[in-house]
């Protein structure tokens, strides 16, 4: 019956009545017999039920007169509720939906909220939003889910109670009341017990956090404060009681043995949880067999099961400071789902045949078992592959790894020309000790171990994806969009300003064409000392890749097809394609049903993983800033050399040659200045030295402080100036201007 409601709903573009629903349905039926069909009683009872059940999970709308419509046709959207610091924030809709005209779209869109029309949502609610209120008005209606299980904050007193004030500002619109005593200005982890309010919670402290110099609880309070946490269920460690720890024969059934091939690890010397293996050989045809084999974690946990629970929870694993908050216990992601050395395991491998010009003639996915020869670092085969040398360990493997390095340098160039963007950047890494407090820092690149390893990983995943669509199967795709205009056109305007225009393409063009965007990151690169900074602003420019249930494809690889699926130990994604493999792919038992089930649970997988990513990445940019912070708390007074990266009315943003930022106050400038938007600089008013963004200052360090995750230095003096095109007559316009703004306000006040 339910078919059939959803037939008649879908194609009404307007709300109609119950009985209306019941001849539509009868029609529908009748036509499709060939005789005049009536609904018994109870079959009409049971459509009543189920638009009670869509009324109440406001997938249909019930208007006061009591009709009935898609909540997709009314104003009415579903979407999560992404709020910023000051309480306005987003609604993002990503669910597909059929419009009055009946035509499928794909809900992909961003519905600004003002801070007045929340409605009492917070960060991270899925709401009910309305986009068709009076004067365009867009408004929160109803707050539809909100998964509030725990609180990271600091207790207060008011009279005899006591509260917690969440520490995360997005998030202090709630209100929540301790049951019993606590002590005044402790930071402590609240699970909330009871919603007696809109806004308004009991709670109870489930962990108290030490002194704020004790060993990784700074590490711990910032994931705690992102909503990240290192737990698992209790159901979750009753499962993995019960999970072998080796692969036993009844595992082994409908899988292909690999376990006599060449096959290997590559990762970090610290790595625990490896989930990728590869292989390579030439075939009779000269061409390339490469096999990219990734731990199948979908036969190890069930779908559903405490451990798969707990996993879609998290997201994602986390990677803060040297400590790892795992998506599963060590158990799974470090023994039976890593692929150690000289043990079987069990994998889901991609074999692809591959020519000498790059291009994947050929390719199987399926079930196996493998066993790793080795677990391999990056060190060591960067050693090899770049200076010949390594352990002797490796000495029989070193065919196979120039193999490898030569198949890798053929896809990259492929992938090249084919237009996808190569952004080569330095990343700052905290180095730790074992209390999790930083030593130094370092600036993590990819060498030509780490980028063989990925050019494999990207073909895998480009042929997956490429595979499930051409099947018309349900996947959860990886996709990136084309390059923000504004932000490219801003771009060019600080090109032009520091004289080293870009003039070969449009801002429109860089927006759309892959291989004008490619061009334009090379000249970049030739920019010498400002080669980082400007790649920076043109990362900026980028979309953020996600998740989606649509292959929109992937602008920055410049291809229609890619996902993620070579870590399911450490994504969620991952682990979801693996699982729409085994229901969808390697089996046709139950396939329609198996359909439909993935159509319906991955729109909210995809939204949801890739929330989690954000948060991902926002926790692990504030830990660093933390860290960044704690370590130069060691070195006030001291001297160091930086690049100007932003300026601001407020401060100009500098960056020292280790990578570390920090700020310089317009306050702590001598004299007195304005900010330029024109000339992206800070001009003085009477003639001292104005700064621009490359400029070269000397700074000392005024001030560090990790709680509020600020350095602040002052100048000492300027190294080197930027080449400002126009420069006096800029700076003489800005003077001007600001003398005449000023002389206004005075008349004004007076």
């Amino acid at each position: 019956m339910k078919h059939y409601l959803e037939m008649v709903l879908k194609k009404e573009k307007k709300a109609v009545s119950f009985q209306k629903i019941i001849e539509k349905i009868e029609k529908l039926k009748s036509e499709e017999v060939g005789h005049e069909i009536l609904l018994t009683p109870f079959e009409k009872e049971e459509v009543l039920g189920l638009l009670d059940k869509m009324v109440e999970t406001l997938d249909v709308y019930l208007t006061p007169a009591n009709h009935y419509v898609l909540t997709s046709k009314t104003s009415f959207r579903k979407g999560r509720f992404y709020g910023d610091r000051n309480g306005n924030g987003r609604v993002h809709v990503t669910n597909s939906y059929v419009n009055r005209d009946g035509v499928v779209v794909v809900g992909d869109e961003n519905y600004e909220v003002s801070k007045d029309n929340t409605n009492g949502a917070i960060d991270g609610d899925f709401v009910l939003l309305d986009t068709g209120g009076k004067n365009g008005t867009i408004k929160i209606e109803k707050v539809l889910d909100r998964q509030l299980e725990s609180i990271a904050g600091e207790v207060y007193r008011m009279g005899n109670h006591y509260f917690v004030k969440p520490i995360d500002k997005k998030k202090q619109g709630i209100m929540i009341s301790l049951e019993k005593e606590a002590i005044e200005g402790e930071r402590v982890l609240v699970t909330l017990t009871k919603q007696s309010g809109p806004n308004f919670y009991l709670g109870e402290i489930v962990k108290t956090f030490n002194h704020k110099d004790d060993p990784n609880e700074d590490i711990l309070w910032e994931a705690f404060k992102h909503g990240v946490d290192n737990d698992f269920s209790e159901g979750s460690y009753e499962q993995l009681e019960k999970i072998p720890f080796e692969v036993r024969d009844q595992d082994r059934i409908g899988r292909e043995d690999l376990t006599d091939w060449e096959v290997f690890t590559i990762d970090g010397k610290n790595t625990k949880d490896m989930d990728d293996a590869v292989s390579c050989t030439m075939n009779e045809k000269g061409n390339y067999v490469l096999g990219v084999h990734i731990t199948d974690v979908a036969s190890i946990v069930p779908e559903n099961s405490p451990l798969d629970k707990d996993a879609a929870r998290k997201g994602n694993s986390f990677y803060l400071g040297g400590t790892v908050f795992p998506m599963f216990p060590h158990k799974i992601s470090n023994g039976i789902g890593s692929l150690n050395p000289n043990v079987d395991r069990l994998a889901i491998s991609t074999i692809m045949e591959i020519t000498p010009k790059g291009e994947i003639i050929h390719s199987r996915i399926c079930p196996t078992v493998i066993r790793s020869r080795m677990k391999m670092s990056y060190e060591e085969v960067n050693e090899l592959l770049k200076n010949g040398n390594a352990d002797s360990s490796y000495d029989v493997f070193r065919d196979t790894l120039n193999r490898m390095r030569k198949l890798s340098l053929i896809l990259r160039k492929k992938r090249i020309l084919d237009g996808s963007s190569e952004f080569d950047r330095p990343e700052l890494e905290a180095v730790c000790d074992e209390n999790h407090k930083a030593t130094s820092f370092v600036l993590r690149t990819q060498d030509v171990g780490e980028n063989l390893i990925e050019e494999f990983m990207l073909a895998a995943n480009r042929t997956l994806d490429k595979e499930m669509v051409r099947r018309g199967i349900p996947f959860i795709h990886r996709v990136h969009g084309s390059p923000n205009e504004e932000k490219i056109l801003e771009l060019l305007r600080l090109l032009e300003a520091i004289n080293l225009p870009f003039d070969e393409y449009s801002s429109s063009d860089l927006a759309v064409d892959k291989k004008a965007f490619q061009a334009f990151i090379s000249h970049l690169s030739k920019t010498g000392r400002l080669s980082n900074l400007l790649s920076t602003e043109a990362i900026k420019c980028m979309s953020r890749a996600k998740y989606s249930t649509e292959a929109m494809g992937h602008y920055g690889l410049a291809t229609p097809y890619y996902c993620h699926s070579t870590s399911p130990v450490r994504r969620y994604a991952d682990l979801t394609g693996q699982r729409i493999l085994w229901d969808c792919y390697f089996s046709s038992k139950n396939y329609e049903k198996n359909l439909a089930k993935w159509k319906k649970k991955l729109p909210e997988i995809a939204e949801h993983t890739s929330h989690q990513e954000r948060v991902s990445d926002d926790t692990e940019r504030d830990v660093l800033r933390m860290l960044c912070a704690e370590y130069m708390e060691k070195h006030i007074g001291e001297e160091f050399d930086a690049t100007v990266i932003c300026v601001s009315q407020d401060a100009l943003t500098v960056q020292l040659d280790n990578m570390i930022e920090g700020s310089v106050r317009v306050r702590d400038l001598k004299g007195d200045y304005v900010y330029s938007p024109e000339s992206f600089s800070l001009v003085s008013l009477e003639g001292r030295e104005s700064y621009y963004i490359g400029d070269r200052l000397h700074l000392r360090l005024k001030s560090a402080n990790k709680e509020l995750k600020r350095i602040d230095f002052e100048v000492v003096e300027k190294i080197h100036e930027t080449s400002i095109r126009n420069s006096q007559s800029i700076q003489n316009s800005v003077k001007i201007k600001a003398k005449n703004e000023r002389r206004k306000r005075r008349v004004s006040q007076k």
